[in-house]
C-alpha cells in the first residue's frame, strides 16, 4: 500500500509540475515568427510581392543555418562530455571550443546577410515603423526585421 501511495503521488507530482511547461502556449519565447504576421504588428502594409520574398528569404536562410545550429548543438555536447573526464584533456577542449566559435561566428554572419537582406526589402518608411516600435521606442536591436524572431530562445536558440 505504501508503495502505491509514493508511485501515485509521484506520478501527481511530476504531473502538476508539467502543467506550465504545456500552458505556455505557441509563440511564448519567439514572437510570431517571421512574415506578414509578426509584420502587421508594426502596421508595415507588406504587398504579396514583399511577404512572398520575405518568406523566400526566410526559408533559405533556415536551409542554410539549420545544419549549422544542428552542429553546433552536437559540439556542444562533445564539450560538455570532455568536461566531465575525471582528467580533461586541455588540448581537446580548447581545439572543441574553438569549433564551436567558429560555428557560432558562421551562424552569426548567416543571420546578419539575412538581416540584411530582409531589409533591403522594405522601403524606408516601412523600416522606419519597424525601427520605431507603437510605443515610439527603438525596437530591441536583436528583435529582427518584422518582429521579436531572434530576441529570446527561439527559432534561432541561444548561441
Amino acid at each position: 500500500m505504501k508503495k502505491l501511495a509514493t508511485v501515485l503521488g509521484t506520478m501527481l507530482l511530476v504531473v502538476v509540475m508539467t502543467i506550465p511547461v504545456f500552458a505556455r502556449g505557441p509563440g511564448w519565447e519567439r514572437g510570431h515568427g517571421m512574415g506578414t504576421e509578426s509584420c502587421e504588428g508594426y502596421n508595415l502594409n507588406l504587398t504579396a510581392e514583399q511577404s512572398a520574398k520575405i518568406q523566400s528569404l526566410r526559408e533559405t536562410h533556415l536551409k542554410e543555418a539549420t545544419p549549422l545550429r544542428n552542429q553546433l548543438f552536437s559540439k556542444r555536447s562533445e564539450l560538455k562530455l570532455l568536461w566531465v573526464q575525471i582528467n580533461p584533456d586541455k588540448n581537446k577542449i580548447m581545439s572543441k571550443q574553438k569549433e564551436i566559435s567558429d560555428l557560432q561566428y558562421r551562424i552569426k554572419e548567416k543571420s546578419t546577410n539575412y538581416r540584411l537582406e530582409l531589409s533591403k526589402v522594405l522601403t524606408q518608411e516601412q523600416q522606419a515603423k519597424r525601427l520605431f516600435s507603437r510605443s515610439g521606442k527603438r525596437s530591441h536591436p536583436r528583435a529582427g526585421i518584422c518582429g521579436n524572431q531572434y530576441y529570446g530562445r527561439g527559432l534561432m536558440g541561444r548561441w
